[in-house]
């Protein structure tokens, strides 16, 4: 059966509550903007990610143009494909973070398990493969109706000329990942804002928990190496069996993901 090319929708992620300067944003609307983007093709198949609009590829939930990726189009694919932003600088001072919105093929032809990876590397450097992500999934759903819009923290980052890689890889055979709408916002939190409600991860009697959000469905937890060690069906996870170490929460609600560098003690 031929698979469904249809793209799928977006939908904003709440904005933060308290002020912020946004430090880069991408629409992939233009030619100009997307030429300042660099396309690469470590598996070297020659297929790689493109950018279209999305009225011709009959996205009705996007606006104008952006970039996808194949793992299947009338041939099988394994991708290792890499799509990396110009140079932009991370200012000294406050939480930084990354949103950005990702779909899949629809969910009832179930063309939607593509794996994907975003780093933030040093600016002018060459990208190999073996950095540490700063999230990677294999995508839940399609998000036919409803792009999922994935929110991450990148203050570590602060006071460095950085570029964003987004890498589509390790998976085959299924249809495409479409990426839109990429931004990196600092917070700037006055006096006045510090009762304002914000997402705040947080750790507590050994569980790992998160505020200024609702109806969170699951929580995923990652090692440094991207291995998966837990998942529970709640809003919250009990790590008090993991060994101490470095490792990435992810909060999903329905639409969106939260995910956050934690150290346990």
């Amino acid at each position: 059966m031929i698979k469904n090319l249809l793209l799928l929708g977006g939908v904003l992620f709440a904005s933060q509550i308290n002020a912020q300067t946004t430090i880069f944003e991408e629409n992939f609307d233009t030619p100009e903007k997307q030429a300042l983007w660099t396309i690469g093709d470590l598996d070297g198949d020659k297929d790689t990610w493109q950018f279209v609009e999305a009225a011709e590829a009959e996205a009705p939930s996007f606006t104008g143009s952006f970039a996808w990726s194949f793992s299947w189009f009338f041939q099988v694919f394994t991708p290792d494909n890499t799509l990396t932003s110009p140079i932009f600088t991370i200012p000294e001072g406050n939480k930084t973070e990354l949103t950005f919105k990702v779909s899949a093929a629809d969910n009832e032809e179930g063309y939607f398990e593509e794996h994907y990876a975003v780093y933030v590397i040093p600016a002018n450097t060459t990208f190999v493969g073996t950095e540490t992500p700063v999230y990677e999934e294999t995508l839940d759903g399609g998000y036919f109706d409803v792009a999922k819009t994935v929110n991450v923290d990148i203050s570590d980052y602060a006071g460095q000329d950085v570029q964003l890689v987004f890498r589509h890889y390790d998976c085959s055979d299924i249809l495409y990942i479409g990426l839109d709408d990429v931004k990196v916002v600092q917070e700037k939190l006055a006096v006045s804002d510090v009762n304002q409600s914000t997402i705040t991860v947080f750790q507590d009697n050994g569980f790992v928990k998160i505020a200024g959000i609702k109806e969170v469905k699951r929580v995923k937890i990652f090692d440094v190496t991207g291995k998966q060690m837990l998942e529970v069906q709640k809003s919250e996870a009990n790590i008090s069996t993991l060994p101490k170490g470095v490792y990435i929460v992810n909060f999903y609600t329905e639409d969106s993901v939260i995910s956050r560098k934690i150290i346990k003690k």
